[in-house]
């Protein structure tokens, strides 16, 4: 049971820090003892972008503002639901959100289920 459920925690973490198609890939890349076979995983790509959005001055803002705790969560969270609506939309790879920074990226060809690496 041990096993298993490590096993099960360690797909939901390289679920949420990886591309979908890198995931599946890792999958397929074992052998037969379940060891991952890193020679055949990686991909060259001749453009990429990886873009940043920093909220500048928000940490100012936030401290000089009488918005309430709840109130700036909601707001960073309307802003971010709409750059990951952005995102889908665009096929555009979600990093990570950090704090009031919001991280994503791009390769051509995008890894995605049309335009697998």
């Amino acid at each position: 049971h041990a096993i298993e459920t490590t096993s099960n925690r360690t797909a939901d973490i390289l679920d949420k820090m990886m591309p979908k198609l890198v995931v599946e890939d890792l999958k397929c890349q074992q052998n037969t003892r379940g060891d991952v076979v890193l020679s055949s995983l990686s991909h060259k790509y001749r453009h990429a972008t990886i873009a940043q959005s920093d909220l500048c001055g928000f940490t100012a803002f936030v401290s000089n503002t009488k918005k309430t705790p709840i109130q700036v969560m909601e707001f960073l969270s309307n802003l971010f639901g709409e750059f990951d609506r952005l995102t889908d939309l665009h096929e555009v790879y979600k990093v990570e959100t950090v704090g009031d920074a919001y991280i994503a990226g791009m390769a051509e060809p995008p890894l995605t289920e049309e335009n697998k690496p």
